[in-house]
């Protein structure tokens, strides 16, 4: 745009300089027009003759012509002028646009960047507080985690069966499988809340309630250790919560349960396509009394009419079945109904065992601090009687389990 001013410029200085040019011709061709006028006048005396009267017109009219081409030229050059000074105010115009439209991006500008910093603060306070809600979450959640591992310590379950001898006979063979029932057990169990033991802490379980009883309501005794005298407290002995339940389970002799089913078959379609499969005696089938679907599992449950056919499928256990122009792999087990009765949780205590506080700061060993205690107790002096069983901690926790009396 400075060029072209630049240019406009020069333009107008020469327009200005043929005007100057201009103006001299005129007053030139106005100084010959007059001397030819009085050379015409001076003419007409007798003395001068015809050729000197055309000679001075000829010359006449070619400074006319000349004046009229000065004229035309002057007159081009002025139009020049005009339009040089369309241009320039055209240029200015825009330049001045030009320099509003920059200014106002400039402004711009800086309001975005402004606006931008602004957001960027924003975004790094929010950050801040997400960061610091993330670490509250996972301190609750590490604190719900710790609360889930002790409701699965407590809800553990280690049941150990009593050991019985069972003696197998041979009996006459059954013709009629159907008269074989089902394979049914039931079991009862019992999860032991259990108490645990702080450093210094002792249990002592005695033969007779009425002896833990007595060493409770006197409280407070006097051990004499190698050394050293400690004083102890009997407390009674509160056990965390106990759980109770009953667990009926049953294997069924006709009832074939099916996994891994195509999801994208019908149920009524899938039946069929069952039926037709386990029906076959090739692969051990039998007569089908029925097909049951649950969907939530992907399972399938066949019912069959007679005994010993779920016992010859399961064997082989992998099966397949063509559907739609594709090969589906089933897998297949013997159906186990399990259920859990008379569930039942509560908190309770020992009556035949104390809690001894305040043994600390005794030299002995676990074993020799318990004989100690032991001996203590089984005197009748001090108000104790037979010992059952006793158990101390002596510079950490232990985990002491009862069994409760069901009776």
């Amino acid at each position: 745009m400075d060029t072209s001013l630049d240019c406009s410029g020069n333009h107008l200085r020469e327009d200005l300089c043929n005007s100057e040019i201009v103006r001299t011709m005129d007053t030139s061709l106005d100084c010959s027009d007059n001397h030819l006028r009085e050379d015409l006048c001076n003419s007409e005396s007798p003395n001068t003759d015809k050729e000197n009267r055309e000679g001075l017109l000829a010359e006449y009219n070619h400074w006319k012509k000349q004046q009229d081409t000065a004229d035309h030229r002057k007159s081009f050059f002025l139009v020049e002028k005009l339009d040089a000074t369309d241009t320039k105010m055209e240029l200015q115009r825009l330049l001045e646009e030009l320099s509003t439209k920059q200014e106002n991006m400039a402004e711009e500008k800086l309001d975005k960047s402004n606006q931008f910093k602004r957001e960027s603060e924003k975004l790094k306070m929010v950050n801040l507080e997400l960061q610091k809600q993330i670490q509250e979450l996972k301190k609750t959640l590490k604190k719900e985690e710790h609360v889930l591992e002790d409701m699965k310590k407590e809800l553990q379950v280690e049941n150990k069966l009593p050991r019985k001898n069972i003696n197998f006979k041979s009996g006459e063979a059954h013709e009629d499988a159907e008269s074989f029932p089902d394979i049914s057990y039931k079991y009862f169990v019992t999860i032991n809340g259990g108490a645990i033991l702080q450093s210094g802490q002792t249990f002592v379980t005695f033969e007779d309630s009425e002896v833990a009883k007595t060493i409770i309501k006197k409280g407070n005794y006097k051990l004499d250790f190698e050394g050293t005298s400690v004083k102890v407290t009997a407390k009674p002995i509160n056990f965390n919560r106990t759980t109770q339940f009953e667990i009926n389970m049953n294997l069924s002799k006709k009832r074939l349960c099916v996994h891994y089913l195509p999801v994208e078959l019908s149920d009524e379609y899938l039946r069929d396509r069952l039926e037709l499969t386990f029906y076959k005696p090739s692969i051990g089938g039998g007569e089908i009394e029925g097909v049951q679907f649950d969907r939530s599992r992907n399972l399938a449950f066949i019912d069959f009419r007679q005994s010993g056919v779920v016992e010859r499928l399961v064997k082989q256990k992998h099966f397949e079945f063509s559907a739609d122009n594709a090969l589906h792999q089933i897998t297949v087990e013997p159906h186990l109904d399990i259920k859990l009765n008379k569930l039942q949780m509560f908190t309770g205590k020992s009556l035949k065992s104390v809690l001894l506080d305040g043994l600390k700061g005794v030299e002995e060993t676990e074993d020799d601090i318990q004989d100690i205690v032991q001996i203590f107790f089984q005197k009748t002096t001090n108000g104790g009687g037979e010992v059952e069983h006793i158990l101390h901690s002596h510079n950490r926790k232990r985990v002491a389990e009862f069994e409760p009396d069901l009776n």
